[in-house]
């Protein structure tokens, strides 16, 4: 009767060390991405500087959605 006691218990055991290194590793991975993600470019700038490219005037309408496919498709952004 104490046999099948220590086959469960060691089940459990394994299965709650298996758990465990699943977290750890996951919560690794989670902060080696962190890590090693680049450099946010659009960010807004810190002290002094200040952002100088601008996609264009939102105050003026001239630009026309042809016109914004034709730099889409030359540019590629």
């Amino acid at each position: 009767m104490n046999e099948p006691l220590q086959k469960w218990w060691e089940r459990l055991q394994f299965t709650l060390l298996f758990i465990v290194l699943t977290v750890l590793v996951h919560h690794l991975y989670g902060w080696m991405q962190t890590i090693m993600t680049p450099i946010d470019p659009y960010k807004v700038p810190e002290g002094r500087a200040t952002k100088v490219f601008q996609a264009g005037d939102a105050e003026s309408g001239t630009v026309t959605p042809g016109d914004r496919l034709k730099l889409f498709y030359w540019l590629g952004e």
